[in-house]
């Protein structure tokens, strides 16, 4: 019969072949992963999410790029914090919904511009993270192919992680990226008439 001590030493190798195996398949998977996350739903908090994980990486001394795709130019809490750190932050300013004023072909035309600055980033070795923030919008209305941005997303460094948000992620988002998100809604505070917060909704 195996002593106590022989029994112990057999499982410990076990154990340490299976970790290792566990490792292999695991590196395999990075290797083939497209680092992509998507952040999609009707929900508060896929922005925050977004950002959250631009932080964390900030946090690991990583660079990180934003564009933030149909807001506005008025207070935010986050792009304040990341203009103090240096990081790159684009806003189209075009605001966020169909209200007075709203013109789709100056949307269409920013989001153009703010594509190609976009572009920039995806080919830029040095950065780690970007966060494409409200950019699924771009693809429901037309205003960028779906096919076009996929094609920049496969080009870019091997390294660099990328985060979508928006509603109503397209099926190609959500089949390109290895994780997908979604955000439900089950009240806001916003459709009870409470006025947005600073540092809470901005």
């Amino acid at each position: 019969m195996l002593s106590e001590k022989s029994k112990l030493k057999a499982q410990t190798a076990r154990h340490k072949e299976m970790k290792k195996k566990v490792h292999q398949k695991s590196d395999l998977a990075t290797n083939n992963a497209r680092r992509t996350l998507v952040l999609t739903g009707n929900g508060k908090g896929k922005t925050s999410s977004g950002f959250g994980m631009v932080f964390r990486a900030l946090g690991h001394g990583q660079q990180c790029a934003v564009v933030q795709f149909l807001k506005g130019d008025g207070e935010s809490g986050e792009r304040n914090l990341l203009q103090q750190l240096g990081v790159p932050v684009i806003t189209m300013n075009t605001g966020c919904s169909f209200k007075e004023g709203y013109c789709a072909e100056f949307e269409r035309v920013r989001a153009k511009e703010v594509w190609q600055q976009t572009r920039e980033f995806l080919q830029d070795e040095s950065i780690d993270l970007v966060l494409l923030d409200e950019v699924t919008y771009t693809i429901a209305r037309k205003h960028l192919d779906v096919d076009e941005m996929i094609a920049a997303f496969e080009a870019r460094p091997a390294h660099q992680s990328l985060i979508l948000t928006g509603r109503a992620a397209h099926r190609k988002l959500r089949e390109y990226a290895d994780t997908v998100s979604r955000v439900d809604s089950v009240k806001h505070g916003l459709q009870q008439g409470l006025s947005a917060r600073k540092g809470i909704e901005y």
